[in-house]
């Protein structure tokens, strides 16, 4: 067992990185190809499957940058972060912080200076896709609850909403992008922009916020109660206003499945 252990482990290193192994004398000589061959052929698959994880995962990326320049930065990423995850899902998750320092030291940063914010959206569309399931908080349900529990009630948010926050225009980049063919759009630097991400049903959306709509909803998905929402939104408005527009957000809320529950 510990001969199988030590195999199994040089094995693994051979394949994570070719320079440390260099020696083939531990593999069979009696297969149809050369032990180089034989390894060459398991690098080479373990490559190219996570070189196709990152593609299927950053399409508009990989449009962006065109093929080699994307298939080095897969392979120098491959290289600074090795598959440690069961799911191939989990791999690309560093990538957003990866590819800046990528892109400066291959002086691409400034072609391609929004990089950075089309590797997070398209990495947090797939987080929402792949959210796990959870209940949908209805109008009829938001009916039962007691009038006087409202001040203290407090909201269960999704587990596929995400926010983000993007200073350039992110979402329209990306819908160009990935159009079947690619169409070009004018990439431009913008105020900082608050943005929603969800998954309704099995389609992944997403929509701009504006801004006493973000305020409100970072307030719920930090715990606040219901009071607490409709005061900061008094600070925004006349406090005849709050009630309409906080029924109106609600609403939408609930419309489009971004609340699970309640607490009260």
């Amino acid at each position: 067992m510990k001969q199988l252990a030590a195999l199994q482990h040089t094995f693994q290193k051979r394949i994570l990185d070719p320079s440390a192994v260099e020696s083939s004398a531990w593999v069979s000589a009696r297969g149809r190809a050369s032990p180089e061959t034989q390894l060459s052929i398991y690098t080479y698959a373990y490559r190219a499957r996570l070189q196709e994880v990152l593609a299927n995962d950053y399409p508009a990326l990989r449009v962006a940058m065109g093929d080699d320049d994307f298939y080095h930065l897969a392979d120098a990423y491959i290289q600074a972060h090795p598959s440690h995850y069961f799911s191939l899902r989990d791999f690309g998750c560093h990538l957003s912080v990866f590819v800046t320092g990528w892109m400066r030291r291959q002086e691409l940063h400034m072609e391609i200076p929004w990089s950075h914010e089309l590797v997070l959206f398209e990495w947090t569309l797939g987080q929402a896709f792949d959210a796990a399931n959870g209940t949908i908080f209805t109008e009829r349900d938001m009916a039962v609850i007691p009038a006087e529990s409202w001040p203290e009630l407090r909201f269960r948010i999704h587990p596929s909403v995400h926010r983000l926050d993007l200073e350039w225009n992110i979402p329209e980049i990306w819908r160009a992008l990935t159009n079947e063919p690619p169409v070009e759009v004018i990439a431009r630097r913008e105020t900082t922009s608050p943005w929603l991400v969800w998954r309704e049903k099995l389609i992944t959306r997403y929509r701009s916020l504006e801004t006493d709509e973000q305020d409100a909803l970072d307030r719920i998905r930090e715990g606040e109660n219901f009071d607490n929402v409709c005061e900061a939104l008094a600070t925004r408005m006349r406090e005849d206003e709050v009630p309409m527009r906080v029924a109106g957000l609600l609403k939408g809320w609930i419309t489009q499945g971004l609340i699970s529950g309640v607490e009260y």
